[in-house]
Formats: C-alpha cells, sequence, structure tokens
C-alpha cells in the first residue's frame, strides 16, 4: 500500500515477519498502516500457510517522521505481537524516533536493534 510519503512491505521467513516502512508515521497513515500490519500476520494463520508468526520485526530505517498516531501504532503493533506470544523487534529507528520512543517510555515495550 501506497499513502503519500508512506510505504509499508512483509516478508514472512518461517515464524519472522519482517516489515519495512518508510517515510511518515502520523495520524494520516497510521490506521492504514496498522490495518496493514495486522492483515500481514493473519493472513498466513487464516489461509493455514506455514507456522504462526512469533517474531515481528520492524525495520524503522526509512522512517523520517513519527508523531503521537505513529507511535500509537507502533505499540499496537506490540500488542498484537503479544496477543500471539510474539515478540516484537524494532531495527535501526532514526535519532529522534529512539528520543520518542525513550521520551515515552515505549522502548521499554520493544526490543531495540
Amino acid at each position: 500500500m501506497s499513502l503519500p510519503g508512506t510505504r509499508i512491505a512483509g516478508e514472512r521467513d518461517g515464524d519472522r515477519l519482517l516489515i519495512t516502512l518508510q517515510g511518515s508515521l502520523d495520524a494520516m497513515s497510521a490506521t492504514a498502516l496498522q490495518s496493514q500490519l495486522y492483515d500481514l500476520t493473519q493472513v498466513h494463520d487464516l489461509l493455514g500457510l506455514g507456522v504462526p508468526v512469533r517474531q515481528i520485526h520492524i525495520d524503522l530505517a526509512g522512517v523520517d517522521f513519527c508523531d503521537a498516531a505513529g507511535l500509537r501504532m507502533l505499540v499496537a503493533a506490540r500488542r498484537v505481537a503479544e496477543a500471539r506470544q510474539a515478540t516484537c523487534h524494532l531495527h535501526a529507528p532514526q535519532p529522534h524516533l529512539r528520543w520518542l520512543l525513550r521520551a515515552t517510555r515505549a522502548a521499554d515495550l520493544f526490543h531495540l536493534h
């Protein structure tokens, strides 16, 4: 899916789901991204393809902006992971996003890489 300035891509590898986010995580994109994230974690399970997702890895290297709505979307991703007894990992957040995660104590909810 492509929203102005925002992209999401997902790839499965066994029980691992790698999600790559690029652009802005804001109120304009967060709802659509959250819906896609849910779909990415569910589709294989619903179709009975392979093993369930047990690790969600979110690559944030391409995220250039994140507001409170974007942060809520990341926390929702963590809740999706927790509900399926999976771990949630954030990879390569830019300094501004790393600061936001730490300032709001959301960093404690994730495995940061």
